[in-house]
């Protein structure tokens, strides 16, 4: 049933809820998403024919179904570990005070310190809606999105320059053997070039997020507009290309 999750916002928010659900999951995982994503797509396709807007039903979805789900596999959140302590930093590596929330875990520390900086300057947090991404979950992002907004993979540059691969797996999507398809994937992908997140070289922002900011990260990261792997809408930035210490001179081109 989650296949009719044909809202990007939805979708997204639909997946991230079954990777946190998972990750409590342990050997109930399957299942567990297997429910997680049937109630998130009935309460989804309920939610829209009462026309209520897609984003905040997503969220107030998600909260029910997360509930449920911890109620029927007995799920429990894992008591968070302390903090460590912050290492000490030469000076031109230390960001400026500012805040950049969601999904920061495992990105590259120069484009978090690059974000940052630009989040003082404006006084507006920066939401990361996509850093890290496993490799399970991004052949899981490429399976779903095949005939969508990839083409077929050809809007993948990995892909789109290993024509015989993109075909294979063009062939086994057609097929539906989502099984082959992973496994063929995992063994020929070089995960570097098939996307940047990975490795955390690479964070994606929301398409309405403010074109100021936008137009000062992209001074000192590599940017790039159009839809992710989820396909959602979004600026993909990435450290191919990266200002630290950001220059007094390419500071003063951001504008207010």
């Amino acid at each position: 049933m989650s296949d009719t999750l044909a809202d990007p916002t939805a979708h997204q928010t639909c997946n991230a809820l079954v990777e946190e659900m998972r990750a409590l999951a342990g050997e109930n995982a399957d299942a567990v998403e297997a429910m997680v994503r049937d109630t998130f797509a009935l309460y989804f396709t309920a939610s829209q024919r009462k026309r209520e807007e897609p984003g905040i039903a997503s969220v107030k979805i998600a909260k029910m179904v997360a509930k449920q789900a911890r109620k029927q596999f007995g799920l429990t959140k894992p008591e968070p570990a302390p903090a460590p302590e912050p290492e000490p930093a030469a000076e031109a590596d230390a960001p400026a005070a500012g805040q950049v929330l969601g999904k920061t875990a495992g990105v590259d520390r120069k484009i978090l310190n690059v974000l940052a900086e630009v989040s003082a300057h404006y006084g507006t947090p920066i939401t990361v809606m996509s850093g890290q991404r496993s490799k399970r979950n991004q052949v899981a992002a490429l399976y779903a999105n095949w005939y969508s907004h990839l083409r077929n993979g050809k809007d993948n540059r990995f892909l789109a320059g290993n024509e015989k691969l993109r075909v294979q797996l063009d062939e086994l999507k057609r097929d539906k053997n989502k099984a082959r398809f992973t496994d063929l994937l995992t063994k020929k992908a070089d995960w570097a070039q098939l996307s940047r997140h990975i490795d955390g070289n690479e964070v994606d922002l929301a398409a309405n997020t403010d074109p100021n900011i936008i137009a000062a990260i992209a001074l000192c990261l590599n940017h790039e507009a159009g839809r992710n792997s989820e396909g959602a809408r979004c600026h993909h930035f990435d450290n191919s290309r990266v200002v630290w210490p950001i220059l007094e001179s390419v500071r003063a081109r951001w504008k207010r």
